[in-house]
């Protein structure tokens, strides 16, 4: 089988019209698609929900268990008597992260007599591929769309307050609790070291939460900006926008800052929102940082958004970047399989060896595990999406598309700091996404009701 399988391949057109495949699996599912089943109503919040606990449970034969990795083993089991029972509808997007899994997995078999632990870690990429089938089916039944938007952005908006709470309190008591994650030390002459605290709730790394709320704050801001026009904007609506800039502001994530800042300035190009919106948008955030400043003693733009040259944490970024090319140049096709990232180490400023380094930058990670096989097909998926993004935007087939492909692209860039390559809520957005970029005659619920 040839990984390396380029878009054209997989699905020959995507056309405005529905593909044979497509018009043969509709029938099958055409009433489920009209009159959803009480399990596809409350899916996707069992996916939103249980794909934000993403912190580490407990450790199995060296495999730590999560939250979003058991909801990933649940779906395994719910798409397999969905597959066996012929109610998936597959498209170009399934073929392509069908395409990405196999390439991890093969790989990782290839490599296992030099890397044991890898075929065991690429069966993450399973449970990611189970999870977008059963979003993108839910996502496709009538409602499915709005559904998934509401929960993903009570979810987050949740996650955002708990996370805002615990770090005021972890900044001011200059003691970590539940939910807070350790940024640097704030150093300052004649003042003792205090210790600065970012919020992460549910999630083991504040990178990961703030890009999870990032999916939350793009939905939330198109719906804003959609009810508003409607004159008819939910009561719940502002509190949530609140609770996701407060959380983001909270997360201490530069990456994430500037996506927010591009998702805001995509929001403004697209929807053209009344100036009152804009200045209600911008008191939030700066209401927030004030807070935030006011509890750690020091704004963090002014500490966090420094010369990135001088900063420690990313001199320990260019270290592990570098150690992972050469490792990967040593087997550049095939990579080294699932996770051998975790047996390099970097030598410290200090001459202290750090063992089992962690790449954040997905093409690097991917590079890394798989070679340039893995590569290529994550790439495969890719334009993929794009390309039938592109025709669903143009068709206007959900007013979803927009947001969904603008927090896409904020992802990838996040992901090149810290990927989420191995938890499940990226698997749920592409899930979401594929149904919203159906053809305009099966994208079933795509309009808000």
């Amino acid at each position: 089988m040839s990984i390396g399988i380029p878009p054209a391949r997989i699905e020959s057109t995507i056309p405005l019209a529905p593909s044979a495949v497509e018009l043969a699996a509709a029938p099958r599912r055409g009433g489920a698609a009209g009159h959803p089943s009480r399990l596809a109503r409350v899916g996707p919040l069992l996916l939103v929900l249980g794909s934000a606990f993403a912190a580490p449970l407990i450790a199995v034969a060296h495999l730590t268990l999560t939250g979003d990795r058991l909801l990933g083993t649940a779906a395994v089991g719910v798409a397999a008597v969905l597959g066996v029972t012929r109610r998936v509808h597959w498209t170009a997007v399934h073929s392509a992260l069908l395409v990405f899994v196999v390439a991890q997995v093969g790989t990782s078999l290839l490599n296992a007599s030099a890397w044991p632990a890898g075929p065991k870690f690429s069966t993450i990429y399973v449970l990611g591929l189970a999870c977008f089938c059963l979003a993108a089916e839910w996502a496709r039944v009538s409602g499915g769309p709005p559904r998934f938007e509401r929960c993903w952005i009570a979810v987050g908006a949740l996650l955002g307050v708990l996370g805002t709470i615990a770090a005021l309190y972890s900044n001011l008591a200059q003691r970590r609790v539940w939910g807070t994650a350790f940024v640097q030390y704030l150093l300052e002459p004649g003042h003792a070291p205090r210790v600065v605290v970012a919020a992460q709730a549910t999630f083991g790394e504040r990178n990961l939460f703030s890009s999870f709320l990032l999916v939350a704050f793009a939905l939330a801001l198109w719906r804003w900006a959609s009810a508003s026009r409607q004159g008819r904007a939910p009561a719940w609506l502002v509190p949530c926008l609140v609770g996701l800039v407060f959380g983001l502001v909270f997360g201490l994530t530069r990456a994430v800052w500037l996506a927010m800042a591009g998702i805001t300035v995509l929001w403004w190009w697209t929807e053209r929102p009344p100036w009152r919106s804009l200045a209600a948008l911008g008191s939030m955030a700066a209401l927030a940082i004030l807070l935030q400043a006011a509890a750690i003693g020091h704004t963090p733009l002014w500490f966090r958004a420094g010369d990135p040259r001088a900063d420690a944490d990313m001199k320990g970024r260019y270290s592990i970047n570098s150690v992972t090319i050469r490792s990967w140049l040593g087997r550049p096709v095939l990579g080294r399989g699932a996770g051998s990232i975790n047996a390099l180490s970097i030598m410290r400023p200090s001459g202290r060896r750090l063992d089992h380094v962690w790449n954040g930058n997905l093409v690097l990670f991917v590079l890394h595990d798989s070679g340039v096989v893995g590569l290529a097909a994550l790439c495969g998926l890719a334009a993929v999406v794009l390309r039938r993004a592109r025709r669903a935007r143009a068709s206007r087939a959900s007013p979803l598309i927009t947001p969904l492909l603008g927090v896409g692209c904020a992802l990838c860039f996040a992901f090149l700091f810290t990927h989420a390559l191995w938890l499940m809520y990226p698997y749920v957005y592409l899930g979401l996404l594929t149904a919203v970029t159906a053809a305009p005659s099966l994208a079933v619920g795509a309009d808000r009701p």
